[in-house]
């Protein structure tokens, strides 16, 4: 199959040195010094040229940056060691940042046009780009008089910036002392993985011990910060952080609830699973939160790179001819960086280069069951990628709750044809797998969605401190957890260890994952009812993920979002997943 391991960035520039790169790096030097002059030229200008030149001059922006910030951080993600990179990276991070004045005053020029909406049927680059006007005009009525957003930007670095920065120095530095020795925190959290039950529980109640130490000054950051974010939004107009956080993610109140609704009354459940789960692991009261990660035993499984290509190959072949052909191309012109080495950055993930009509992909494989699911993951997000790469440069951005709808269809698709492939034994471990993953993107998240919201409920009147927050996480965790944890062993401080919390300007950066889980779930499964017939469908509905709000995303595959019934029938998929999981047990255990 492939002969290297490792990616090739040729068909980008062929290093720093590339007349390309170099000419590229001097248009946009260029392009900075110019735009001054060419935003007060234009000012003057009729309406008709501040809209078609205006879109012009950001669709330049945005390619030029685009590939540049592209190219410096794939070179820096496979070798933060060396120094030409770091370099590079700053130097054109520094570049396009000094270009988002321009692109907020030109957008301000366009969307000041008066009755906007009406010409824009009379350009066809306004006409193409129509949604995306549309979306930034009703979010204009968000915006503040310049004197306010000034003062807002102004204390943003010691406000809500400085409570987010303290969070990473505080989590970032702290240790734990771990079988007589002092580790990074982070560290001793990643045991939660490991294959002994003992170092689990030693490590998880070290790691609480080092939350206590920093739980204080933690809950003055996320009181501010919450704080901040609750009063802004109301400043806005918003009527509270959820409101600005669905319309950013062009999802209505309704399919929230309907999703919510639905996922409530199948807790019991999944709370079934997890008890399943802690009696086969040996536990009677539930399961201790040191074993949510916890698999059932080892799979026989070692696949190598060709392996896992080949396997991808086969399968996605039976599903659609793009996905395959793409596949094919990103093996063959050496798209994916596989190997762990110095200097490249952990975990996985794909970047879209939709000028080159390609993708690049990192992950760190080790020939694990993960490792060939991961692949497959980032090959969807290629695939999402390629599929929206007509779009014209400023229609390539797809909201966040539709992010993962490609990559986690792929996702079930490789984990029901390895289950297939499989004996009973690593049959029950692969489904034990995705059903582990499952709860966290529905139980978790919807713990996390109630914690959030219980807080925003409580800044309004004060602050709060660190054993509040935990009694908050606690209530959360029962919520949707109930009887599947032991009552005993329950993660009172997951309010520290979940980043998203002290992201500065975004709340409730959580409910768009179980979206993503579910709607690729139900996707999946309707594909399974239909078969061929259904891959146009989905393929239509990845290329419309950039101009469209999810329910009408979603109408292009004939799903109402807003009604119950799809939820219900993606969390039935689960279940009856759920179903076997339980028969292959009771062999297990016989």
């Amino acid at each position: 199959m492939s002969k290297s391991t490792h990616w090739s960035l040729d068909a980008l520039y062929t290093g720093y040195q590339d007349p390309h790169f170099q000419n590229d790096v001097q248009a946009l030097k260029e392009l900075s010094s110019s735009l001054l002059s060419f935003c007060e030229d234009l000012q003057k200008e009729k309406e008709e040229c501040i809209l078609h030149d205006g879109l012009k001059k950001l669709e330049e922006i945005q390619d030029l940056c685009y590939r540049l910030k592209m190219y410096t951080q794939l070179m820096l993600s496979v070798d933060a060691n060396n120094t030409d990179n770091i370099a590079w990276s700053n130097n054109i991070l520094s570049l396009c940042s000094s270009l988002n004045l321009y692109q907020s005053k030109l957008w301000s020029m366009i969307l000041n046009i008066e009755n906007l909406e009406e010409k824009l049927q009379d350009d066809e680059l306004a006409k193409s780009y129509s949604f995306i006007i549309k979306e930034n005009l009703s979010k204009r009525s968000h915006a503040l008089s310049d004197e306010q957003e000034q003062i807002l930007s102004m204390v943003y670095p010691t406000s809500l910036k400085a409570f987010s920065d303290m969070y990473y120095a505080l989590t970032g530095n702290a240790k734990a002392f771990y079988n007589g020795q002092w580790l990074p925190l982070t560290q001793v959290k990643n045991m939660c993985h490991d294959t002994s039950s003992k170092v689990r529980k030693e490590a998880y109640e070290a790691e609480q011990k080092a939350y206590e130490s920093i739980a204080q000054p933690l809950s003055f950051a996320i009181s501010a910060i919450k704080q901040q974010q609750y009063k802004e939004s109301r400043l806005r107009g918003y009527k509270d952080p959820l409101e600005k956080m669905l319309i950013d993610s062009r999802m209505s109140e309704k399919t929230l609830q309907a999703m919510t609704e639905s996922i409530e009354e199948y807790l019991p459940l999944f709370r079934d699973y997890l008890k399943t789960k802690a009696k086969l692991l040996g536990y009677e009261n539930g399961l201790p939160w040191y074993e949510i990660y916890a698999t059932l035993g080892d799979c026989d499984f070692n696949f190598s790179i060709d392996d896992c290509e080949n396997y991808l190959l086969k399968h996605f072949k039976n599903v659609s001819e793009n996905l395959y052909r793409m596949t094919k191309q990103a093996i063959d012109e050496h798209w994916i960086d596989y190997p762990t080495r110095p200097g490249k950055q952990p975990g996985a993930f794909c970047e879209n280069l939709g000028w080159i009509r390609q993708s690049r992909i990192i992950t760190n494989y080790n020939n694990t069951l993960s490792d060939i699911v991961t692949v497959a993951h980032e090959l969807g997000h290629a695939f999402h990628g390629m599929m929206i790469e007509d779009q014209p440069v400023l229609n390539r951005d797809y909201c966040m709750p539709l992010a993962e709808t490609a990559s986690t269809f792929n996702e079930n698709l490789i984990y029901n044809a390895l289950a297939k492939d499989m004996d009973e034994k690593n049959r029950l471990l692969v489904i034990d797998s995705q059903l582990s993953a499952l709860c966290q993107n529905i139980l978790d998240i919807y713990a996390r969605f109630q914690f959030e919201k219980s807080v925003f409920e409580h800044v309004q009147h004060g602050f709060l401190n660190a054993e509040q927050l935990c009694d908050l996480m606690k209530q959360a965790l029962l919520k949707s957890f109930g009887d599947g944890l032991d009552p005993n062993w329950i993660h009172t401080y997951r309010w520290i260890t979940k980043v998203h919390y002290y992201i500065p300007d975004i709340a409730y950066y959580n409910f768009p994952y179980t979206f993503g889980a579910l709607f690729s779930r139900g996707l999946y499964a309707k594909y399974q009812k239909e078969g061929q017939a259904f891959i146009p469908k989905y393929e239509a509905l990845l290329k419309a993920t950039t101009t469209n709000t999810v329910e009408d995303v979603a109408a292009i595959a004939d799903i109402d979002l807003s009604e119950p019934d799809f939820w219900k029938q993606s969390l039935q998929s689960i279940v009856d997943q759920m179903h076997e999981f339980l028969e292959l047990s009771q062999g297990e255990k016989a």
